[in-house]
């Protein structure tokens, strides 16, 4: 039961506030629209799939680079949207894991599809990723990163730790109790 403000009265109606009111404030929507607006790039699809036999995951993105603004330079330009492609591809993996990438172009079937073999992820950077695509753009090979473009990382989780526990939490004068070999 609330008091209207205007007269007084009691009445049963709970105060009206509407979504557009509460969503500017919240973190989580500014967060993702900062985001969003520091991307070159459009996210156009993404999509996960698991292996755990293999401790492999797999993530596919369907991507469009945004236009190309007309004082800058094409080529920093490019290093700026692989650099932040990059970034946001391995960002929450863990530097021990290997990570693969590989970009192909879904419009142009023809034109090749840009791998980089699995290595540590604190050795997948930027400047390695633009070197390999450099070397196919100054080849004859044909590849145009205006079409919009599947990324996909292939992402393998090395095993950490000692080894599984062996005592199962017995002490050490229990143990030896248990296992007498001789």
């Amino acid at each position: 039961m609330f008091l209207n403000r205007e007269r007084a009265i009691p009445t049963t109606e709970a105060p009206s506030v509407s979504r557009e009111d509460i969503a500017p404030f919240t973190s989580r929507n500014n967060f993702a629209s900062e985001t969003t607006k520091q991307l070159p790039f459009r996210i156009l699809d993404e999509t996960f799939k698991s292996f755990p036999k293999f401790n492999t995951t797999g993530r596919s993105l369907l991507i469009k680079f945004n236009s190309l603004g007309e004082e800058q330079d094409p080529t920093t330009y490019l290093k700026e949207c692989i650099t932040a492609l990059t970034d946001y591809l391995v960002d929450k993996v863990p530097d021990r894991d290997l990570v693969g990438l590989r970009i192909r172009n879904t419009e142009n079937v023809q034109d090749k599809v840009v791998g980089i073999s699995l290595r540590r992820r604190d050795q997948l950077k930027a400047d390695v990723v633009w070197s390999v695509l450099g070397k196919v753009i100054e080849s004859n090979a044909r590849f145009a990163l205006t079409d919009r473009l599947e990324v996909h990382l292939d992402h393998v989780r090395m095993p950490a730790g000692n080894g599984r526990v062996k005592t199962k939490g017995r002490s050490l004068d229990v143990l030896s109790e248990l296992k007498r070999v001789l």
